[in-house]
């Protein structure tokens, strides 16, 4: 072919020429009162949310303040050791690990994306690809800031009671950019071509961990009034945004109409309001981890239907990816933040200690989730629903009791109380390995019911229900070690009870009905 049947794509954007019509089309159909009300409608539920966060941001100012004031909290759950981290470091590991996983669901997102039929109408024509796809990245980043900045701030001071309103204001905005910096590290990511092992990958995002960990240091330090490093941090972000947006051109149509899928697949589960549905949505490819050795244990079968289940559960458990990188994740982020966190009241730091335990217990809970997209094949069994929701829940309460023992391990080495504490976690991660059982069978809210008015508009009245299933046996078996932790010692009644409660737990996922 020569250089004169070379032409340059023509500079027709199918995109804005979509969105034009769309809009001419919808113009068109579009009565005012009804722009008057939805407008309205979102003016109040503005207004409200802004109104409600206001007050919480007040209360918990004045709450917390008093609660971290060492002369009127009285003692400390545990005490920070000689080998404290400097003041500051919990912020920033709280901080690393939020834009951390803002750069992890990004990719999963694209963060560049398309639709499936943009994909296959739009990516086949000769035309030049980054006016199809920088506009809605352009969007994400702006909602991407204003969200992570508005969130910021409640969590801000709660962190840093001593800072400015202004600090505040500056360490949030300074986060919001942190945060587009991550999408747009995702962004390089998903430029580059794929890497063909998980140690490629590994390496490939350590530089934007790097820099990530940079910029949290940069947060905390702006919240003292740094105008310098604000100005700084959002002149990488634009660099990286300059380096992005010249490279929109050879992301693979496929990682862009996968991304868009996913997109497409998270913003659905999200509408309906199904939290397993998003974790499928964002979860990575089924694959397993390939072994010869649990091959040969499978395949020896058991000797009753229920040892064929529990031993098909396990291998299947064991060979699942990434089943313990968030438990794991979890205990180092609250250890850092125990040890650099100063001495804080008991409450709080119990409050710590349930927020990391509901955070760990869905991860464990994926098999199930799987499992539980058709209910109907656990009917086809020769065994009864109760004894295959048995079977589902050996080994996430299995590891579960492993990590809360190691986690009550850590507090009794920090001196919270006596070694007893261990075997009350033990006990109580059995109860937690139910609950995620528990939440993975989570059954899809009635929308046939009439929904119920709410300040933030009309529910459906079963989806209460449905998505606290899981949270609310987690705080059952929470309850007796929380205050065990308060005591500092393990009474033979509170070690009972907790037993009790963990048994509950199994019960009540055993024999609770679908609906």
């Amino acid at each position: 072919m020569t250089a004169e049947a070379v032409q340059a794509p023509p500079s027709f954007n199918p995109v804005r020429f979509t969105r034009q019509a769309s809009r001419a089309f919808s113009r068109g159909r579009t009565r005012l009162r009804d722009v008057f009300v939805d407008v309205y409608t979102a003016v109040l539920t503005a207004g409200t949310i802004g109104a409600l966060a206001a007050g919480l941001v007040l209360a918990l100012r004045e709450q917390v303040a008093l609660a971290w004031n060492t002369d009127a909290a009285g003692r400390t759950l545990v005490a920070p050791p000689s080998f404290a981290l400097p003041d500051g470091a919990a912020a920033a590991v709280l901080v690393f690990a939020a834009l951390a996983a803002i750069l992890v669901v990004a990719r999963k997102l694209g963060p560049a994306a398309v639709s499936g039929p943009e994909g296959y109408w739009w990516l086949s024509l000769p035309l030049e690809r980054r006016p199809m796809v920088a506009g809605g990245l352009v969007r994400r980043l702006l909602l991407v800031w204003a969200g992570t900045t508005v969130l910021y701030l409640p969590f801000g001071f709660v962190m840093d009671l001593e800072t400015s309103v202004r600090g505040q204001v500056l360490a949030a905005a300074t986060f919001g950019v942190g945060a587009v910096c991550a999408v747009l590290l995702a962004g390089l990511q998903q430029a580059r071509p794929a890497p063909q092992s998980a140690a490629e990958r590994r390496r490939g995002s350590l530089p934007g961990l790097l820099v990530l960990a940079l910029l949290s240091l940069v947060t905390v330090r702006v919240a003292a009034g740094s105008w310098a490093l604000a100005v700084g941090s959002l002149g990488v972000t634009v660099a990286f945004g300059l380096v992005v947006f010249a490279r929109l051109d050879r992301i693979p149509a496929r990682e862009l109409i996968r991304g868009g899928a996913v997109s497409g697949h998270t913003g659905a589960a999200v509408y309906l309001m199904d939290l397993n549905e998003v974790g499928r949505a964002l979860s990575a490819e089924p694959d397993g981890v390939a072994s010869a050795r649990a091959a040969r244990w499978y395949a020896r079968g058991g000797r009753t239907p229920f040892g064929a289940l529990l031993r098909a559960d396990t291998a299947a458990f064991l060979r699942t990816r990434g089943l313990w990188v968030r438990p794991v994740l979890v205990l180092a982020v609250f250890l850092v933040v125990l040890l650099a966190g100063g001495a804080q009241p008991p409450l709080v730091q119990l409050g710590m200690i349930a927020a990391a335990v509901l955070a760990a217990v869905p991860a464990l809970g994926a098999v199930a989730r799987r499992t539980a997209i058709m209910p109907g094949l656990d009917m086809l069994l020769p065994l009864p629903v109760s004894v295959v929701k048995l079977s589902r829940m050996a080994l996430p309460a299995a590891a579960l009791a492993l990590w809360t023992a190691v986690l009550c391990a850590l507090l009794v080495l920090l001196g919270a109380g006596s070694p007893a504490l261990i075997a009350l976690g033990a006990l109580a991660g059995v109860g937690f390995g139910a609950s995620a059982v528990r939440g993975a069978y989570r059954v899809q809210p009635d929308w046939t019911a009439p929904p119920i008015d709410t300040p933030f508009g009309p529910m459906p009245s079963a989806q209460a229900g449905s998505m606290v299933r899981g949270v609310d046996t987690t705080l059952l078996a929470l309850v007796p070690l929380l205050l065990g932790l308060f005591l500092g010692y393990v009474p033979g009644v509170l070690l009972l009870a907790q037993a009790g409660f963990s048994a509950v737990c199994v019960l009540v996922v055993m024999y609770s009905s679908p609906k």
